[in-house]
Order: C-alpha cells, then structure tokens, then sequence
C-alpha cells in the first residue's frame, strides 16, 4: 500500500512538473509582448508561431543564436529588421529564459 501511494505521488508530480514548464515558457513570452505581433495561427503581417516553429523545424539551438543576435533570420528577410529592437531584449534574457521562449516557440504545430 505505501509503495503504491508513493508511485501515485511521484506520478502526481512529473505531471505538475509538466504543465509548470509549459506555463513558465508561455510566461516569457508573453512578458516580452511576443504576441502583439506573433500570433499562434495567423500571421498577416509577421509570421506566426506555427510559422517561426515550421521555418526552424525543431532547431533549437539556431533559434536561440538567432535571439541572442549571434545568427541571421532564416525567414521574413525584408521584416527581420523591425524586429533588431527586440533582439536587444532577448539578448537579456537569462539561459533558462530563453530557453523557455525557444521551446514555447517550437511547440507550436499544425
């Protein structure tokens, strides 16, 4: 009986653990204001999360250079440089920050 309430627990906090992260990454971007002009199907005017997550096809590590400034857009060549004042952002970020918004990003699918 204790080992199976002890199993039950554990199974109880790798699911909180779980949504905690997904909640935690959708907080940094939503504290840059990411979706005022990214949104998560649409996008009119700037690519849209499905878009960005598409276009990058589950590379993290290009994407995080890329909001570090330490690489090119691979994608919106003629609007990447509307976006240069909001690199200087995620540049501040912290590691565990941008790692967030990066896998917040490319969890977006079709």
């Amino acid at each position: 009986m204790k080992t199976y309430l002890i199993l039950i627990l554990f199974t109880i906090l790798i699911f909180y653990s779980f949504s905690t992260a997904s909640a935690d990454d959708k907080s940094v971007y939503d504290s840059l204001k990411c979706g005022i002009c990214h949104k998560a199907d649409t996008g009119k005017t700037y690519p849209s999360l499905i878009e960005i997550s598409k276009a990058y096809n589950g590379d993290t590590e290009k994407l995080v250079k890329y909001f570090q400034g330490k690489s090119e857009p691979i994608m919106n060549l003629e609007k990447a440089k509307s976006m240069e004042k909001f690199l200087e952002k995620t540049k501040a970020l912290s590691e565990d920050e941008l790692n967030s918004l990066v896998e917040f990003i490319l969890s977006h699918e079709e």
